[in-house]
């Protein structure tokens, strides 16, 4: 294998994302039990597929990783001070350990701004990786996490 290409998303990424979402499911912990939750979920990947902040990692023709992100609108005042929200990631079981959440994680950071993600406390794996990538804890026990520019690791 070589290394994945990447490339912000886009709304055709969609059902590989998804399909890559529905296999994490459990670890993520994500619950996709009914049609509903499916297609509603599915609504929101293309969604995020859109909003310029999305990345997604590439073997080939093969989706094997996503960060599905997106500007928080609601801490925003007139397009002044963006926060990347991010909302879920996931890498194909063949390819962790490779990089590639880390590499997805870099396009995100790249933009310079801070950066939250909600973590699902089961997730133990993500909290760890969020806080090696320079993340921390908004505050003691909380799920959420915030990324500031030039405040710790790479």
């Amino acid at each position: 294998m070589d290394a994945p290409s990447y490339r912000p998303a886009a709304v055709g990424d969609a059902a590989d994302i998804f399909a890559l979402m529905q296999e994490a499911a459990d670890e993520i912990p994500l619950l996709l039990d009914t049609l509903a939750r499916e297609e509603a979920m599915y609504a929101r990947v293309r969604n995020w597929a859109r909003s310029g902040e999305s990345w997604v990692a590439l073997d080939g023709d093969r989706l094997v990783g996503f960060v599905l992100a997106e500007l928080n609108q609601t801490s925003r005042f007139w397009g002044e001070h963006p926060v990347i929200d991010v909302h879920y990631a996931a890498v194909a079981k063949d390819w962790r350990n490779r990089g590639v959440f880390t590499a997805l994680m870099q396009r995100i950071r790249d933009r310079l701004v801070p950066v939250t993600a909600a973590v699902n406390p089961e997730n133990r794996s993500a909290a760890r990786r969020l806080e090696h990538l320079g993340f921390r804890r908004a505050s003691p026990g909380e799920p959420q996490f915030v990324w500031e520019p030039g405040g710790g690791a790479s």
